[in-house]
């Protein structure tokens, strides 16, 4: 009994050596799973980041009133589209309108009195030089009687009495001119200050008429843009009250009108230039990719959890703002080097054995050799073969390796400069 269960211990010993035996010829060897030709074609060398698609400075315009009042009418809701000075709100302005009244009634006054200066002040100055051109003419006879007089009474003619009477009228009338010619001096230059204090007192009424229609225009809400009404915070028969702060009713966005955020961390702005080509992407379309250029760089840094980002900003044309909304969140890549058709092998090829990066070459019959190419520029799917590979050259992209081989996943190491710091971005 003892002897058939030490030969029963020693068959399953035997039977356990052989299949272990079995189990490491079989997991040394290296056995491909999917492979690849080596071709020509496009490497790319990326930026991954985050960024926020934003509406231009004054594509977003908060609607606000300056008058105090209650709303009379309130004309648009959320989602209506607007063009640019339409009336959008009324505020009651029967008070504003009864000062405006008042201001034209004080204006038409002011008109009238200084017309009537215009028409009195003349006929005034006419009647005035008429008069002292008469004067003038009395005073010109009595000068030349006074001359005749004193002759004859020099010949003993008249008397001195009648000689000292016509001196005397002489005198007056002289007097008379020179109280005329006064008089008309006077109603010139009253004539001018009564017209200007005419024309201060219209212009002070047009000032006000034009202040007072100014403040009843602010009951009168447009749209400084066309856009589309994105908030209404206040509706007919609310109370607005203007005070220092401006009074927002209504928000207008002009949906063509946007721009792309990227926040580039501080370790990867050396390699953003203008002009680099940007490709980004949104969740709301993922399979879209939306095409850009790097437009601007900000040199002011922004510092969120301790991080160090440099905001570069992408225009957004028409066409993709049909697509886009602001505050969406893009998955971004900004080419930093790309090299056209070059010899090129996927990144699924390169394995890390031993501390190498290599490639293991299939060919016709099967057969696996190890490679260590000679790499130049690294993108994120292929990278570009200096040496080592040939054109067509069959590569393995899926292998499992003996347990005899160290190995790592497929594709560069962190570091290799394959890809970039994305996921990163703030909001």
């Amino acid at each position: 009994m003892k002897r058939m269960i030490l030969v029963g211990v020693a068959l399953v010993l035997a039977t356990a050596v052989f299949f272990a035996w079995r189990w490491y010829r079989s997991d040394d060897q290296i056995r491909v799973l999917a492979t690849e030709v080596v071709s020509r074609g496009t490497v790319r060398q990326v930026l991954e980041q985050t960024g926020i698609v934003k509406a231009q400075v004054g594509a977003i315009v908060k609607i606000g009133a300056r008058a105090t009042g209650t709303i009379d009418r309130m004309l648009v809701k959320v989602g209506d589209e607007v063009r640019k000075e339409q009336l959008v709100a009324r505020i009651d302005n029967r008070e504003i309108g009864a000062q405006v009244r008042e201001a034209e009634a004080a204006l038409q006054g002011a008109e009238t009195e200084l017309s009537r200066i215009r028409q009195v002040y003349p006929l005034r100055i006419r009647e005035a030089e008429a008069n002292l051109a008469l004067a003038e003419a009395q005073a010109r006879y009595q000068a030349g009687n006074l001359l005749r007089i004193t002759a004859l009474a020099d010949s003993g003619v008249v008397s001195r009495d009648e000689l000292e009477n016509t001196r005397q009228r002489a005198e007056v009338e002289q007097r008379r001119q020179a109280a005329l010619q006064a008089a008309l001096e006077r109603e010139r230059r009253e004539y001018l200050d009564q017209a200007r204090k005419a024309e201060q007192v219209l212009e002070q009424a047009r000032a006000g008429l034009a202040a007072l229609r100014v403040r009843a225009s602010y009951t009168l809400i447009h749209s400084p843009i066309a856009g589309v009404v994105s908030q209404v915070t206040a509706q007919e028969g609310e109370t607005i009250v203007a005070g220092l702060q401006v009074a927002n009713l209504i928000t207008v966005l002009d949906p063509s009108r946007l721009e792309m955020w990227i926040y580039v961390d501080e370790t990867d702005i050396g390699r953003v230039r203008h002009g680099q080509a940007v490709e980004f992407r949104v969740d709301a379309y993922p399979g879209r990719i939306f095409p850009g250029t790097v437009a601007e760089i900000y040199p002011e840094p922004e510092i969120r959890d301790n991080i160090v980002y440099y905001r570069a900003l992408v225009a957004i044309d028409d066409e993709q703002a049909q697509w886009l909304r602001p505050e969406m969140t893009t998955q971004v890549q900004i080419v930093v080097a790309e090299k056209a058709q070059v010899l090129r092998l996927p990144n699924m090829a390169l394995k890390w054995v031993d501390g190498r990066q290599v490639v293991f070459a299939v060919d016709a019959a099967g057969a696996v050799r190890e490679l260590q190419p000679e790499l130049g520029l690294t993108g994120l799917q292929y990278s570009e073969i200096l040496g080592g590979l040939a054109e067509g050259q069959r590569v393995a992209t899926q292998v499992e390796l003996g347990s005899a081989r160290a190995a790592a996943g497929g594709g560069p190491r962190p570091g290799s400069g394959a890809g970039g710091g994305g996921g990163r971005g703030p909001r």
